[in-house]
């Protein structure tokens, strides 16, 4: 992995992963392998220490402007001839798909700061997440329908859990990019913060969830979400 691509730190019992790959994080073949890299460490780290929560977050303009087409038909024309022959998903593709769904059965709160565009694959880590918080202009999307393919790594599943079947089967196969207002409108999105505000919204959410006691589950995440919320009014 290249440290320098995806940067781990903690601060107050909180994992900050900073994804700062090449091309605002073009989901090449090596982005895929300096992710995988460090959600294996952080997965070997929450093993053995108890973390308050995670945030994961764009260290430049994006959070992810999602695939590398080019990269993705290579690996693809590869992949096929395969599974047809053996009928057989590639291993790759279990491992890959690991990495990003298991961030929504970590035992703390798990938060995407959506900033710039976030699309493809990089949505499908927010959506992995247990809450989203996005900052305002943000761009967000599944467009893999646009080229023929759809989002298998977790990104069907969560976005009927949190946008409803009709929303996911939009966002899904219209493959079209939509706004932080659409996505809080759909709840696709918790709430849309100003610029550079993200990222101190999600430690403010991380420590309430905290003060409360109460041991974090992603079912109870929308109930904890709430009563952040209320919490503010009083």
């Amino acid at each position: 992995m290249n440290e320098n691509e995806f940067i781990i730190t903690e601060e107050n019992g909180i994992l900050i992963l900073t994804m700062q790959a090449e091309g605002n994080n073009l989901m090449t073949a090596s982005f895929f392998e300096g992710y995988e890299a460090a959600m294996a460490e952080i997965e070997k780290r929450t093993a053995e220490n108890n973390y308050r929560g995670m945030i994961i977050c764009g260290g430049g303009r994006h959070f992810s402007v999602g695939a590398d087409v080019d990269s993705l038909s290579e690996r693809s024309a590869k992949e096929i001839p395969v599974l047809r022959e053996t009928g057989s998903i590639p291993e790759g593709h279990f491992r890959q798909k690991h990495f990003f769904t298991f961030l929504h059965e970590l035992p703390f709160p798990v938060i995407s700061v959506v900033k710039g565009f976030c699309i493809g694959s990089g949505s499908e880590i927010a959506v992995n997440s247990h809450f989203r918080i996005a900052e305002k202009n943000a761009r967000i999307g599944q467009p893999e329908s646009t080229f023929g393919i759809l989002p298998a790594l977790g990104g069907i599943a969560r976005s009927i859990e949190h946008t409803g079947m009709q929303n996911a089967f939009d966002i899904v196969v219209s493959g079209e990019l939509f706004s932080t207002e659409k996505a809080e409108e759909m709840l696709w999105a918790n709430e849309v913060v100003g610029k550079k505000a993200g990222l101190d919204r999600a430690k403010q959410l991380i420590e309430f969830i905290n003060s409360t006691g109460e041991k974090f589950t992603a079912e109870k995440a929308a109930d904890f979400y709430r009563r952040f919320l209320e919490s503010e009014v009083k």
